[in-house]
């Protein structure tokens, strides 16, 4: 029996398209990758601002007459995974939302991102005049005004 032999050289062609387009699927496939991940990630700054917002609008929705304990335990829970302070006892005419140990990165970040949100609710943070005021370990506190 005889072989078949194809040429080296189509061989090697063959071979060098199937690599290319191994190497175009893999490429295609890491960018789209890439692109998902930071569509759905967002800065600790956006996060935190995001999360200042909702309490903001879940306060100016509470009634006049709730007890602080219950603003205090409704606001606490829209920043799952965070250190938080919530205090109401001036509540409804203000309350004072602080997030404990915030890492330098994140300091920055709400420093920068979330110092002064304007709207049907104002909040506003204490201190932290610019984001080099941020150290290692930062308690920052906002002060949220219905």
């Amino acid at each position: 029996m005889r072989r078949l032999r194809t040429p080296a050289g189509a061989r090697r062609a063959a071979n060098a398209g199937e690599w290319r387009a191994r190497r175009m699927t893999a490429c295609a496939l890491a960018l789209a990758t890439a692109l998902a991940a930071m569509s759905t990630v967002r800065s600790s700054g956006d996060g935190l601002k995001a999360d200042l917002e909702a309490a903001g609008t879940a306060i100016r929705e509470l009634g006049v007459g709730e007890p602080p304990d219950h603003v205090q335990t409704s606001v606490a829970a829209l920043f799952p995974g965070n250190n938080v302070d919530v205090d109401a006892t001036q509540f409804p005419g203000r309350v004072v939302v602080t997030l404990r140990a915030l890492d330098r990165v994140t300091c920055q970040a709400a420093s920068a991102e979330a110092r002064r949100i304007e709207g049907r609710v104002v909040i506003e943070l204490r201190g932290f005049a610019s984001p080099g005021d941020c150290g290692e370990h930062n308690d920052m506190a906002w002060l949220i005004l219905p």
